[in-house]
């Protein structure tokens, strides 16, 4: 009789193992997923996101349900063959079975702003993956740059710093063709993707420059 209760038990827990961790451990092995991606921006933009640091709609970051925060994917808009790399900071999205929610600035970049929610492609990058996909790469190696006189360069700063405070600048004084100018580089991107994702957000409010190596 024992052993009989023995042999039951052995069973269940077998049939517990093979029914449920063996889904678990497809979905964490499966580094692609196909479903609808939508983005979040202002409203969220400064809160704190699930991994403790602040969303900034203006990078190249991400929520996901399961993914563990620093996890890069690169996104690609099938409609339009666009993509990004991202790096998952925040839990979500919550809404019916959409699989992503990226920052406002991979949505420009995206094509998928204006829409809302697009058909996206996700593929999780391990590290041979993202140095392929990112080659050209290196931290803070792209910035964007204004050349102007000093006045210009004060205002284009205060402005710079309204519509993102925690962006970094910095203003050096240079000679082009004999003249006296002012460069002033905003930001510090690790991809010209990404400061050309930025860009574009600048240039809606008349602020953008020249994307260039730092």
């Amino acid at each position: 009789m024992k052993n009989d209760r023995k042999c039951i038990l052995l069973t269940v827990i077998i049939f517990l193992f093979i029914g449920v961790s063996q889904p678990t451990f497809a979905q964490s092995n499966d580094k692609t997923q196909v479903g609808a991606a939508s983005w979040y921006g202002s409203k969220y933009h400064g809160r704190k996101t699930s991994s403790g640091e602040r969303y900034n709609k203006n990078e190249m970051t991400a929520a996901h349900k399961t993914l563990p925060f620093g996890t890069m994917v690169k996104v690609t808009n099938p409609a339009n063959d666009q993509s990004v790399i991202l790096r998952i900071n925040d839990r979500g999205p919550f809404v019916g079975k959409r699989i992503i929610d990226v920052s406002e600035a991979a949505a420009r970049k995206l094509g998928m702003h204006s829409e809302g929610v697009a058909k996206v492609k996700v593929e999780v990058l391990d590290k041979s993956d993202l140095a392929a996909a990112t080659a050209e790469a290196k931290p803070g190696a792209y910035t964007i740059q204004t050349a102007a006189n000093q006045q210009q360069a004060e205002v284009l700063s205060r402005k710079l710093k309204a519509f993102d405070k925690h962006l970094p600048l910095e203003m050096a004084e240079e000679r082009v063709n004999g003249r006296k100018v002012v460069l002033l580089k905003a930001g510090r991107f690790n991809s010209r993707n990404e400061a050309e994702a930025f860009n574009e957000l600048l240039e809606e409010e008349g602020l953008a420059g020249k994307v260039s190596e730092a």
